[in-house]
């Protein structure tokens, strides 16, 4: 009598077969990435320079383009000097109560103090004035630049008549939980 295992020949099923080469396609990864990360160790501890810029590499060849900015940027006008902001509120009450304190310091009669009060606040509403009157003539000198004129060529719907929207007539059903088709539009 025949040995069975000489007798029965063992295959390998098509499964074992992928599981194999899949375990050796691991294998060999993980044997690369060992010699990738034995690499970096290796350049971690050399602790050098960056490479020199005969050294780059593909990503470096390409010239870095400038940003530029839009032409509509471009063409605008650099802006000028601004004045430092100036409290003016704060400066008038003080002009107001330091002509209050000289009058009273003075000794003056009450109908001069008013009087000297009115000629003060005068003062005060004639500056507000020719400041109101300042930012107005600068507001229109841009305005005559262009600048302005330029931004409503680019958008003239902003200064259209409103559109009404259309609307449907609805018409009155019995039973509000039906269901409606949109109105036909012609």
């Amino acid at each position: 009598m025949a040995d069975p295992s000489e007798t029965t020949q063992v295959s390998e099923s098509p499964a074992d077969v992928e599981t194999r080469e899949l375990l050796d396609a691991v294998r060999t990864l993980a044997a690369q990435v060992g010699s990738l990360q034995a690499d970096v160790h290796a350049l971690r501890a050399e602790g050098g320079a960056l490479p020199a810029q005969g050294d780059a590499h593909g990503w470096d060849e390409r010239p870095v383009a400038s940003q530029q900015s839009p032409p509509w940027v471009r063409s605008l006008d650099s802006p000028g000097m601004r004045r430092p902001g100036v409290p003016w509120l704060v400066l008038e009450i003080a002009f107001l109560v330091a002509v209050a304190v000289i009058a009273a310091l003075a000794r003056l009669d009450p109908v001069v103090i008013v009087v000297v009060m009115a000629a003060a606040w005068g003062l005060v509403a004639a500056a507000e004035w020719a400041n109101a009157r300042e930012a107005a003539k600068r507001e229109a000198s841009l305005l005559r630049s262009g600048l302005a004129a330029a931004v409503v060529r680019d958008d003239a719907s902003w200064f259209g008549p409103p559109v009404a929207a259309p609307t449907t007539v609805r018409p009155v059903l019995d039973d509000e939980t039906a269901a409606r088709l949109p109105p036909v539009e012609g």
